[in-house]
Protein backbone atom coordinates (compact mmCIF):
# COMPACT_ATOMS: atom_id res chain seq x y z
CA UNK A 1 0.00 0.00 0.00
CA UNK A 2 1.09 3.09 -0.99
CA UNK A 3 1.96 5.88 2.05
CA UNK A 4 0.92 9.16 1.36
CA UNK A 5 3.12 12.37 2.32
CA UNK A 6 2.53 13.46 5.84
CA UNK A 7 1.43 16.93 4.49
CA UNK A 8 -0.97 15.75 1.96
CA UNK A 9 -2.81 13.18 4.70
CA UNK A 10 -3.01 15.98 7.27
CA UNK A 11 -4.73 18.56 4.35
CA UNK A 12 -6.82 15.74 3.64
CA UNK A 13 -8.39 14.07 6.64
CA UNK A 14 -10.69 16.94 7.10
CA UNK A 15 -13.42 15.39 4.99
CA UNK A 16 -15.99 16.09 8.37
CA UNK A 17 -19.09 17.59 8.26
CA UNK A 18 -18.13 21.63 9.02
CA UNK A 19 -19.69 23.23 11.91
CA UNK A 20 -19.96 26.43 10.36
CA UNK A 21 -21.82 25.25 7.68
CA UNK A 22 -25.66 25.85 7.93
CA UNK A 23 -27.29 22.28 8.48
CA UNK A 24 -30.75 21.65 7.08
CA UNK A 25 -30.24 24.15 4.46
CA UNK A 26 -29.70 23.36 0.83
CA UNK A 27 -26.44 25.08 -0.61
CA UNK A 28 -27.97 24.94 -4.01
CA UNK A 29 -30.78 27.06 -3.44
CA UNK A 30 -29.43 30.15 -4.53
CA UNK A 31 -28.04 31.97 -7.60
CA UNK A 32 -24.41 32.52 -8.68
CA UNK A 33 -23.03 34.94 -11.12
CA UNK A 34 -21.20 33.18 -13.80
CA UNK A 35 -17.53 33.71 -14.67
CA UNK A 36 -17.87 32.44 -18.31
CA UNK A 37 -21.52 34.60 -18.93
CA UNK A 38 -22.96 37.98 -17.77
CA UNK A 39 -26.31 36.35 -16.14
CA UNK A 40 -26.96 34.52 -12.94
CA UNK A 41 -27.55 30.96 -12.74
CA UNK A 42 -29.85 28.94 -9.73
CA UNK A 43 -27.76 26.00 -8.75
CA UNK A 44 -30.66 24.57 -8.77
CA UNK A 45 -30.44 22.91 -11.84
CA UNK A 46 -27.88 20.46 -10.18
CA UNK A 47 -29.66 19.53 -7.62
CA UNK A 48 -30.89 15.51 -7.85
CA UNK A 49 -27.01 14.50 -8.40
CA UNK A 50 -23.96 14.61 -5.75
CA UNK A 51 -21.90 17.80 -5.89
CA UNK A 52 -18.36 19.39 -5.07
CA UNK A 53 -18.17 22.91 -4.66
CA UNK A 54 -14.47 23.95 -4.68
CA UNK A 55 -13.40 27.38 -3.78
CA UNK A 56 -11.09 29.34 -5.56
CA UNK A 57 -8.50 32.48 -5.80
CA UNK A 58 -6.17 33.97 -7.90
CA UNK A 59 -2.68 32.72 -8.14
CA UNK A 60 -3.34 29.65 -6.07
CA UNK A 61 -1.15 26.95 -7.69
CA UNK A 62 -2.95 24.13 -5.25
CA UNK A 63 -6.20 25.10 -6.69
CA UNK A 64 -4.99 24.58 -10.08
CA UNK A 65 -4.17 21.30 -9.01
CA UNK A 66 -7.10 20.45 -7.58
CA UNK A 67 -9.20 21.40 -10.38
CA UNK A 68 -6.96 19.40 -12.47
CA UNK A 69 -7.99 16.52 -10.19
CA UNK A 70 -11.36 17.17 -10.37
CA UNK A 71 -11.83 17.22 -14.11
CA UNK A 72 -9.46 13.61 -14.18
CA UNK A 73 -12.37 12.38 -11.91
CA UNK A 74 -15.04 13.84 -14.04
CA UNK A 75 -13.83 12.43 -17.12
CA UNK A 76 -13.38 8.98 -15.02
CA UNK A 77 -16.97 9.31 -13.47
CA UNK A 78 -18.89 10.79 -16.66
CA UNK A 79 -22.29 11.67 -14.99
CA UNK A 80 -21.84 10.49 -11.32
CA UNK A 81 -21.52 13.64 -9.45
CA UNK A 82 -21.31 17.92 -10.57
CA UNK A 83 -18.38 19.71 -9.78
CA UNK A 84 -18.91 23.43 -9.70
CA UNK A 85 -15.96 26.30 -9.05
CA UNK A 86 -15.85 29.35 -6.93
CA UNK A 87 -14.01 32.43 -7.23
CA UNK A 88 -13.54 33.97 -4.22
CA UNK A 89 -11.05 36.88 -3.01
CA UNK A 90 -10.57 38.44 -5.86
CA UNK A 91 -12.34 41.18 -8.99
CA UNK A 92 -13.99 39.36 -11.26
CA UNK A 93 -11.75 40.25 -13.57
CA UNK A 94 -9.03 38.47 -11.47
CA UNK A 95 -11.99 35.34 -11.20
CA UNK A 96 -12.02 35.23 -14.72
CA UNK A 97 -8.48 35.65 -15.60
CA UNK A 98 -8.10 32.72 -12.95
CA UNK A 99 -10.64 30.55 -14.40
CA UNK A 100 -9.01 30.65 -17.77
CA UNK A 101 -5.82 29.62 -16.19
CA UNK A 102 -7.41 26.72 -14.18
CA UNK A 103 -9.40 25.74 -17.32
CA UNK A 104 -12.15 23.42 -15.50
CA UNK A 105 -14.48 21.04 -17.39
CA UNK A 106 -17.14 22.53 -15.44
CA UNK A 107 -19.67 25.56 -14.47
CA UNK A 108 -17.08 28.34 -12.57
CA UNK A 109 -19.22 30.89 -10.41
CA UNK A 110 -18.37 33.88 -8.74
CA UNK A 111 -19.06 33.76 -4.92
CA UNK A 112 -21.76 35.90 -3.66
CA UNK A 113 -22.70 37.17 0.39
CA UNK A 114 -25.55 34.46 0.44
CA UNK A 115 -23.51 31.77 0.06
CA UNK A 116 -20.68 33.15 2.38
CA UNK A 117 -23.36 33.25 4.76
CA UNK A 118 -24.44 29.40 4.41
CA UNK A 119 -21.19 28.46 4.47
CA UNK A 120 -19.14 30.93 6.57
CA UNK A 121 -15.58 31.81 6.45
CA UNK A 122 -13.68 29.92 3.51
CA UNK A 123 -10.75 29.33 5.39
CA UNK A 124 -8.20 28.27 3.25
CA UNK A 125 -8.18 27.55 -1.01
CA UNK A 126 -8.68 25.25 -1.95
CA UNK A 127 -11.86 23.99 -0.20
CA UNK A 128 -14.32 21.84 -1.63
CA UNK A 129 -17.71 21.08 -0.11
CA UNK A 130 -19.45 18.03 -0.51
CA UNK A 131 -22.90 18.41 -1.33
CA UNK A 132 -25.51 15.42 -1.30
CA UNK A 133 -28.30 15.05 -4.09
CA UNK A 134 -30.65 17.65 -1.74
CA UNK A 135 -28.23 20.11 -2.04
CA UNK A 136 -27.29 19.36 1.81
CA UNK A 137 -23.66 19.64 3.03
CA UNK A 138 -22.22 16.19 3.61
CA UNK A 139 -18.61 17.79 4.50
CA UNK A 140 -15.70 19.75 3.73
CA UNK A 141 -12.49 19.39 2.37
CA UNK A 142 -9.30 21.76 2.74
CA UNK A 143 -6.22 22.12 1.17
CA UNK A 144 -5.30 19.94 -2.37
CA UNK A 145 -7.08 16.53 -2.31
CA UNK A 146 -5.75 13.89 -4.52
CA UNK A 147 -7.99 12.47 -6.96
CA UNK A 148 -7.75 8.91 -5.43
CA UNK A 149 -8.42 10.21 -2.08
CA UNK A 150 -11.45 12.42 -2.96
CA UNK A 151 -12.82 9.20 -4.85
CA UNK A 152 -12.62 7.47 -1.80
CA UNK A 153 -14.45 10.40 0.27
CA UNK A 154 -16.81 10.77 -2.39
CA UNK A 155 -17.78 6.96 -2.55
CA UNK A 156 -18.10 7.03 1.29
CA UNK A 157 -19.80 10.39 1.54
CA UNK A 158 -21.76 10.64 -1.67
CA UNK A 159 -22.07 7.02 -2.52
CA UNK A 160 -20.34 8.17 -5.65
CA UNK A 161 -18.99 4.93 -7.76
CA UNK A 162 -16.88 4.80 -10.53
CA UNK A 163 -14.45 2.78 -12.30
CA UNK A 164 -11.05 3.27 -12.72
Amino acid sequence: MRRLPPLILILTLFAVASPSIAQGSSLLDLELRSLTRPERTSLMLYRGQPALMVFFEPECSWCFRQVRAINQLLAQCPGQFQPLAVGTNGSRWALQAEYHRLRPDFPAFQVNSELLDKVGSIPATPFTLLIDRSGAPAGWLRGFTPKERLQLVMAERLQVTCGG
